[in-house]
C-alpha cells in the first residue's frame, strides 16, 4: 500500500533559504512517517545545492518505502526546485548553480518517468508542451510534462529552443486542446508572445488553451500576451489543464471567460490556503 503523504497543499516554504535544520522544524511532511520526512527534507536540500551523485540514492530509498514517485515529483522534488527558482529570481543563484540543481531533477526523473507513465489513469486530453526558441532549459517544463501524464493526459514534448514553425507542426499533427510555452531567461520568454502571435495568424488561436509557465513568467505577463492560464507551479497547471478539457471545454482559446475562469481557480486556491492557515492558527 504506497503511502498517502499530502503533497496538495500551499506549503510556507520561507525554511528552505536558510537550512536544513530549519526545514526539520517545519511542518512540511509531517503525516509521513519521521524517517520519510527527513529524507523528503534531505531530497529538497539535495536539488538545491545540486548534489546530484546523491539523487537517485534518495530517490530509491524513499521508493523502497512506497511513496509513489507522484509523491516525490509533487512533493520535495518541486519544493526544492521552488526554492532553487526564488533563489535565481532573487540573483541569489546564477545559471552554473540552476545547472546542477537541474542536473538532480534530471537523475531523479529519469528513475521516476517510467513509473509515473505505469500511474497514468484514463485518457483526458492532449496537451503540447516546449521550451521557447532560444531557450535551452526545461526542467520545470518536464515536471509540468510528468504531472500531466500522470493526470491522464497524452503530452507531447517538443524539448527546448522550440521555433513556431515546430509549436504549428505539433499542433496540427496532435490536434491538442491545449499548448503550453515554458520560458527561464528574461531574454527569451518574448518568444511566448511571437510564437502566439504565429498561432494566431495560422488561425488556430480559437481552438487551443494556450498556458504559460517559467521563472520569469507572471499572471501580467499571461495577462499582456493574451494566453489563457499562467501556470505557477505545476499542481496549477494540471488543476487548469483538467478544467480546459472538463467545464470549460467549451470556451475558445483567448476567450473573456476562460481567461476570468483561470483566475478563478487561483483565487480558489487562495481561499483555501488562508482557511487552511486561519484554522491552523484558531487550533
Amino acid at each position: 500500500m504506497p503511502l498517502q503523504i499530502e503533497t496538495e497543499k500551499d506549503f510556507d516554504l520561507e525554511d528552505l533559504q536558510y537550512d536544513f535544520e530549519d526545514s526539520m522544524e517545519t511542518d512540511r511532511w509531517n503525516d509521513a512517517p519521521a524517517e520519510i520526512k527527513e529524507l523528503f527534507h534531505l531530497l529538497e536540500w539535495n536539488i538545491i545545492d545540486g548534489e546530484h551523485g546523491d539523487t537517485v540514492g534518495f530517490i530509491n530509498e524513499a521508493l523502497k518505502a512506497t511513496v509513489t514517485a507522484r509523491t516525490l515529483i509533487a512533493g520535495p522534488m518541486a519544493t526544492g526546485i521552488a526554492e532553487v527558482g526564488r533563489r535565481f529570481k532573487m540573483d541569489e543563484y546564477f545559471l552554473p548553480e540552476v545547472m546542477m540543481s537541474a542536473k538532480c531533477m534530471h537523475e531523479a526523473l529519469a528513475v521516476l518517468k517510467p513509473l509515473i507513465i505505469a500511474e497514468k489513469s484514463e485518457e483526458v486530453g492532449t496537451v503540447v508542451v516546449g521550451t521557447v526558441q532560444g531557450d535551452l532549459h526545461d526542467i520545470g517544463k518536464k515536471i509540468v510534462a510528468m504531472m500531466l501524464e500522470a493526470a491522464g493526459f497524452t503530452v507531447h514534448d517538443l524539448g527546448v529552443t522550440v521555433p513556431p514553425e515546430k509549436f504549428i507542426e505539433a499542433i496540427r499533427e496532435h490536434k491538442p486542446q491545449i499548448v503550453g510555452f515554458s520560458a527561464l531567461l528574461t531574454t527569451t520568454m518574448n518568444m511566448q508572445w511571437e510564437t502566439l502571435k504565429v498561432i494566431t495568424a495560422e488561425g488556430l488561436r480559437e481552438e487551443l488553451k494556450v498556458f504559460v509557465g517559467g521563472a520569469p513568467i507572471s499572471q501580467a505577463w499571461c495577462d499582456k500576451i493574451g494566453a489563457d492560464a499562467y501556470g505557477a507551479d505545476a499542481l496549477i497547471a494540471v488543476d487548469k489543464a483538467k478544467a480546459c478539457v472538463t467545464r470549460l471545454s467549451n470556451l475558445k482559446g483567448g476567450a473573456p471567460e476562460l481567461h476570468a475562469a483561470m483566475l478563478d481557480i487561483d483565487r480558489e486556491r487562495e481561499e483555501a490556503k488562508a482557511e487552511a492557515a486561519a484554522a491552523a492558527g484558531a487550533g
